[in-house]
């Protein structure tokens, strides 16, 4: 049955195409189609959307791919875990774990585990996210109070430095709500949420206050996958005058799961729904707040201050089948990581005229500290999640500095030039608790990485050449493990990024974008698998083409496609005396396509039927295993009404043709699962008013 549903939707989808090409420059668009939008909101550039670090004006993006989702993008979707709002970028790779609170992954540019490793920045309201090896929990994320997603692709960006090689990204929530905004959510394996997002501004306008509250459960679809979750957060700005405001906001996080770990080939194929024991599972309890200050020196200029913290929990039982394990054997270890970092920045944003051309200039400083507490404990046979010998017990304490500035300045009419360059600096100090005492020190690190783009419009920026050139860099993964303080030399990942392309929206009702890309990166770390140290050995390539295309019609129709395609090998790499030169990198899949249909009334019936495809990806450096390739397709049908079109029913199909998937595959010859979820549906309700 699934052959003959694709191909019904295959049809489905070509008439839709052949139909918007050849009515839709005949029919009316509305007032406003989402094209226009976009040209408009280029033409208004104000000194309000320049920000401090974290917060980049999405306007000196506009010479590179980023992709900017506002609210409007996200909202109104199941999202598996938040990290599922990348996804609608191109070239996005999901890796759904599935292990109740483990964060997902990424993959992007092809660089493998973006939020589990040291490849992607990750930010919330200007807070980093990523942690000592580059993990950053995207579960504390609340789509419903987001604002807009920032994804930067390749190190192009100065306001990013450590982790952002492959790329940024960054989630903003909303600084003031119009209408308080419920959301009550039921659907398959018991899962159940209801959020609220709201708040008001005081009569005389001095004060804004936005407030957010989640609550998840789920069952989930294997066994042992039980998590809750709970999100809250609450913002306050004072208006001290028409120059002066300030914010201050607090969130707190609590997150309790169990894990089904990954199954191997026999159960995924008889029973997928097993787990590997009841042991796997975890929970986090995170508290942050900020302060931001936005002073307004003239019309044209302002200085910005943020000072912030976050204080966090993780625990995490990780264990294999204990199943005929003799009592007191080692089955897993139990994970403690205790963080206290904070941190402050400040910025200078100046957004005016020299010599009769427009110029937008950012200069900015950034610190952070981290104050770490790692431990590790034997898991045994026997005695569940009791904890056995520990085998870690250290303590890190690591500063950063970063100086960055950007410029953009109109050249001539046609064109933008915008250069940019950072200056970061490391410092840690790791005490292993269980070898004495003893002091290891990282070797102090002075990073410069220069940026520079182009950006050349014609016909009213209805036709735009693109280009950047951009270099990072990555410290080594592990040195949350050790690896950075005590192997004796190494340095940081150093990758260059080179991009070109070209955006158009000829008509109203179409736009499109095609680029190309090549990021190369030299001194790639890769582990010795005997000896657990890091080698600065390898010099790898990754090429790429992305492809989107939107058309609009019927007022409130829209059709999106795009396809990515990525070239990624080791150059230069050896490892056990063998050669892996010219061999495509392990876990990237090569092609990734998606293609929407939509129609979004704003009152009535509406809905959109989504397609996602993945080619296959290597296990291995040799080559010799690889993962299956697969394709799933959403779909959702909603209703808006009442008096003021305040409510919305949605009804939303995951996985609606049922096809057996996996949505992370991992191993060689043996191979081991995270399945996909089978057809499952949901019931939402959301009510504004």
């Amino acid at each position: 049955m699934g052959k003959y549903y694709r191909l019904i939707s295959c049809y489905f989808i070509s008439f839709f195409v052949v139909f918007l090409i050849i009515v839709a420059p005949t029919v009316s668009v509305g007032d406003e189609t989402k094209a226009e939008k976009k040209i408009a909101e280029k033409k208004v550039i104000k000194l309000d959307d320049v920000v401090v670090r974290g917060e980049a004006a999405s306007e000196n993006l506009e010479a590179t791919s980023a992709t900017v989702l506002t609210n409007e993008d996200i909202t109104n979707r199941v999202f598996i875990t938040p990290l599922d709002m990348v996804k609608l970028s191109p070239g996005i790779s999901i890796r759904q774990y599935k292990q109740g609170g483990t964060a997902a992954s990424f993959s992007m540019r092809g660089f493998t585990g973006c939020s589990h490793g040291s490849n992607v920045a990750i930010y919330l309201d200007g807070i980093p996210l990523n942690e000592g090896d580059g993990y950053a929990d995207t579960n504390i994320v609340n789509p419903e109070e987001i604002e807009r997603v920032e994804l930067i692709k390749g190190p192009v960006s100065a306001l990013y430095g450590n982790y952002a090689s492959a790329g940024a990204l960054a989630f903003y929530t909303k600084k003031k709500v119009d209408l308080n905004h419920i959301k009550l959510h039921y659907g398959a394996y018991n899962t159940y949420e209801a959020n609220y997002v709201g708040g008001f501004s005081s009569k005389d306008k001095k004060w804004d206050h936005v407030y957010s509250m989640q609550t998840y459960h789920t069952d989930a679809y294997q066994d042992n996958s039980d998590w809750d979750k709970l999100n809250a957060a609450a913002r306050f700005t004072y208006h001290f005058s028409n120059a002066l405001d300030s914010t201050f906001s607090i969130r707190g996080f609590n997150s309790d799961w169990d894990a089904p770990g990954y199954i191997n080939q026999e159960e995924y194929d008889n029973d997928p729904t097993q787990a590997v024991s009841d042991v796997n599972g975890g929970g986090k309890d995170r508290v942050s707040a900020k302060l931001d200050f936005n002073y307004r020196i003239t019309d044209e200029s302002k200085i910005l201050f943020q000072v912030w913290t976050y204080d966090q929990e993780f625990w995490r039982w990780y264990a294999n089948d204990p199943e005929g394990e003799a009592t007191g054997s080692i089955i897993g270890n139990l994970r403690n990581f205790n963080r206290f970092v904070w941190g402050s920045g400040a910025s200078y944003n100046f957004l005016g005229e020299v010599a009769g051309r427009e110029l937008r200039l950012i200069a900015g400083v950034d610190y952070m500290n981290e104050d770490i507490e790692r431990e590790r404990w034997r898991l045994l046979a026997g005695s569940g999640r009791e904890k056995g010998p520990k085998f870690w017990d250290y303590h890190i304490d690591m500063e950063s500095l970063g100086f960055y500035t950007e410029m953009n300045y109109q050249v001539i009419s046609p064109l933008r030039l915008i250069l940019g360059a950072r200056y970061d600096y490391f410092s840690g100090d790791l005490i292993d608790h269980l070898s004495n005492n003893q002091k290891d020190s990282m070797e102090d690190q002075n990073i410069f990485s220069p940026k520079a783009g182009f950006l050349l419009g014609f016909l009213d920026d209805r036709l735009e050449f693109f280009a950047n050139y951009g270099e990072g860099f990555g410290l080594m993964p592990g040195f949350s493990e050790k690896a950075a303080f005590t192997q004796e030399h190494w340095d940081p990942q150093e990758r260059i990024q080179y991009e070109v392309g070209v955006r158009t929206t000829p008509f109203d009702w179409f736009s499109g974008q095609l680029l190309g890309f090549r990021l190369e990166t030299d001194s790639d770390f890769m582990k010795d698998p005997i000896t657990g140290d890091y080698e600065n050995i390898g010099e790898t390539t990754r090429d790429g083409v992305e492809a989107a295309v939107d058309f609009y019609a019927l007022d409130y129709g829209h059709l999106h496609v795009d396809y990515a395609y990525i070239d990624a090998t080791y150059d230069k790499y050896s490892s056990g005396g063998t050669s892996y030169n010219g061999k495509t990198i392990r876990s990237i899949p090569d092609t990734v396509v998606n293609i929407e249909l939509g129609y979004n009334p704003p009152e009535g019936i509406g809905g959109r039927l989504r397609y996602h495809y993945e080619s296959e990806y290597y296990f291995d450096n040799a080559n010799e295993y690889t993962s299956e390739a697969f394709d799933t397709v959403d779909a959702q049908a909603f209703y808006r009404f009442g008096d003021k079109n305040e409510y919305m029913i949605a009804l939303d199909a995951v996985n609606l043709l049922d096809e057996k998937y996996a949505d992370y595959m991992s191993g060689g010859a043996q191979k081991k699962y995270s399945p996909g979820l089978p057809l499952s549906v949901y019931a939402t309700l959301t009510v504004d008013f």
